[in-house]
């Protein structure tokens, strides 16, 4: 029987499957389930640095009430949540009673503030990590790739100077140079990348004549960035690498490890099959393994990555430019 015993962020975890932060992660049953089922941790649902702000902002306002003076929320376009921040440090301890499994807080910011502070009390809570998730589109036009850059820097390390648990940070695919702004990331204390979120992607409803805000599930194809740069970046960066986004059989799950990835999220695909969905992955992991004769994942995780390569840039042109050539006859 193949070992899917594996370590992410230094925690020691029984197989490399995750349940993603995502509106599955923020019941205590579906922890339960995510465990039975084969999970290797949990990943919470995203706290929002709106959320923290609204939260202070209504408390502010509470307090300015008994002087005959209001206050509005500059969040207020945010919607009401039905977790808080108090909910939410509720939810990490319930969890961490609920299930042996490392359980991961996360938190989706922009930037660095006094909200900060707020990290540590989740894993006063009970978090054994934290993940960051650097979510925004920045349209600005006066706002540069290096300004944006350095605010996510500054986000990360403040994080890290916060908090004694080991730290990831999820990240978009659209940095011009990813594996520089990593190693920026890496130097201001991060432990581990998830690769990578998914964008909102609004639309356009020809009946209403107006935009609509979708966010469907990942399909199997959305898979190939990440797989991309999980194969680039592994031995070149010190931190775990973490696949997210596209993947949805067994199959998927072994490229992601053959390319480097120390653990695979999920969420689209349990959305779909259901929690006990990870068992399938689980045994199908284990199928693989046995019939390759590989009896841990460090058997062959990495084996297809592109440290072995110089300049795996220089080889990725040079494979386009061999493909297209073909192509044309």
């Amino acid at each position: 029987m193949a070992d899917l015993t594996t370590s992410y962020l230094g925690l020691s975890l029984p197989s490399p499957l995750l349940l993603a932060s995502s509106s599955l992660s923020n019941r205590v049953e579906n922890f339960q389930l995510a465990e039975e089922s084969g999970a290797g941790a949990v990943v919470l649902r995203s706290l929002f640095e709106e959320q923290l702000e609204a939260a202070e902002s209504a408390l502010q306002e509470a307090l300015s009430l008994g002087e005959g003076l209001g206050a509005e929320s500059t969040r207020s376009f945010f919607p009401s949540q039905r977790i808080g921040p108090v909910e939410y440090l509720q939810l990490v301890s319930r969890a961490k009673r609920a299930v042996r499994i490392p359980v991961i807080g996360s938190v989706n910011c922009v930037a660095a503030g006094s909200w900060s502070a707020y990290a540590r009390q989740v894993v006063e809570a009970g978090a054994d990590a934290l993940e960051v998730n650097l979510y925004a589109v920045q349209a600005d036009p006066e706002l540069s790739a290096g300004e944006v850059e350095a605010r996510y820097e500054e986000v990360v390390a403040s994080i890290v100077q916060t908090v004694r648990v080991p730290v990831s940070v999820k990240l978009s695919p659209y940095f011009t140079s990813l594996a520089h702004f990593v190693r920026r990331l890496d130097r201001a204390g991060a432990k581990g990348y998830v690769l990578f979120n998914r964008f909102l992607q609004p639309d356009i409803s020809l009946e209403r004549m107006s935009l609509q805000n979708v966010m469907p599930p990942s399909e199997p194809h959305e898979m190939l960035p990440s797989l991309r740069w999980i194969a680039l970046l592994y031995g070149r960066t010190p931190a775990d690498l973490a696949a997210s986004t596209g993947v949805h059989d067994a199959g998927a799950v072994v490229k992601q490890l053959l390319a480097g990835a120390a653990v695979v999220q999920l969420a689209s695909a349990l959305m779909k099959h259901g929690i006990p969905y990870l068992a399938t992955l689980r045994e199908g992991l284990e199928d693989w393994m046995d019939r390759r004769g590989f009896s841990d994942l460090s058997d062959f995780r990495g084996t297809l990555s592109q440290r072995v390569i110089r300049d795996p840039g220089a080889f990725e042109r040079a494979q386009y430019v061999h493909l297209i050539l073909s192509q044309n006859g």
